[in-house]
C-alpha cells in the first residue's frame, strides 16, 4: 500500500476524538479508552491513503479536511470520484465489516486530520471494551446512512439542484461574508453527481454568472452569503 509522507504524528488522537460524531456516542472516558487504539495523522493534499483492491486493513475517521473516494468500474481503466468525505466522517469502513479488500481508492483533497483504527486493533477493542467498540459501529453506520441520503437525494433531483445542494454542503455554511474556497474539480463534481463534466462545466458557468461562486483551476469559491 502507497502512502504519501504524513506531516505530522505529535497531536494526541483524544483532542481529535472530541471532535467527530463520536462524542455523542461515548463519554469523555471511553474516549480517553479508545486513544489507546487509534493513531493520528496529518495528511497532504494529494497523499494516498489506500488503493481500491488493497487489503482491507485500517478503517479511517476524518476529523479535519476533505478525502475523494475513487473507483474504476469494471472493464474500465478511468478511475472516477464515488464519494467526497468531510469531517467527522468515515471511510475505509470495510476493514470493520469483513471485507478483505478496499472498494475504493481514496486520496486526500484538503490537508487532513485522520484518526486510523486497525483491524487487529479494533478486535482487541470488541474484546476489551465492547461498549466502545459498538459506539465506534453506530459512528461508522450513521455516516453510511448519510452517504446513502445524500446520494439519494443528488442523483433523484434536478443536476442543477443537485448541485447547488453539493456546493452548500461543501462550504460547511461557515461563512463570514467572503467566499468558502473548497477544493475539487469538475470531474470530481460529476463523478458524485452522476452526470457528464461537460454538464458540470455548464452549471457552474451559470452559477458563476449569477456571482454565486467563482470558478478557478481545481478550486471553486462558493459564495457565504
Amino acid at each position: 500500500m502507497m502512502t504519501m509522507p504524513t506531516i505530522s504524528n505529535q497531536n494526541g488522537a483524544f483532542p481529535l476524538l472530541r471532535k467527530t460524531e463520536l462524542r455523542r456516542l461515548l463519554t469523555e472516558k471511553q474516549l480517553q479508552q479508545l486513544e489507546q487504539f487509534c493513531r493520528a495523522s496529518s495528511k497532504r493534499a494529494g497523499s494516498t491513503l489506500f488503493r481500491q483492491g488493497d487489503p482491507a486493513d485500517t478503517f479511517h475517521l476524518l476529523a479535519d479536511g476533505m478525502v475523494e473516494l475513487r473507483a474504476r468500474p469494471p472493464g474500465r481503466r478511468v478511475y472516477r470520484t464515488v464519494e467526497l468525505i468531510g469531517p467527522s466522517c468515515t471511510f475505509g469502513d470495510e476493514a470493520l465489516f469483513g471485507e478483505t479488500t478496499y472498494l475504493t481508492s481514496s486520496r486526500v483533497l484538503e490537508t487532513a486530520r485522520v484518526l486510523a483504527l486497525t483491524r487487529p486493533a479494533f478486535d482487541r477493542l470488541a474484546a476489551n471494551h465492547p461498549d466502545i467498540a459498538l459506539g465506534v459501529l453506530r459512528c461508522a453506520g450513521n455516516c453510511l446512512i448519510k452517504t446513502i441520503r445524500r446520494s439519494a437525494i443528488l442523483t433523484q433531483a434536478p443536476a442543477d439542484v443537485g448541485l447547488r445542494m453539493l456546493l452548500e454542503e461543501l462550504a460547511g455554511g461557515n461563512g463570514n461574508g467572503a467566499p468558502i474556497p473548497v477544493r475539487i474539480t469538475h470531474a470530481q463534481l460529476a463523478g458524485v453527481l452522476h452526470v457528464s463534466r461537460e454538464t458540470v462545466s455548464r452549471m457552474l458557468g451559470q452559477l458563476a454568472s449569477e456571482g454565486t461562486v467563482e470558478v478557478g483551476r481545481g478550486i471553486i469559491r462558493i459564495s457565504s452569503h
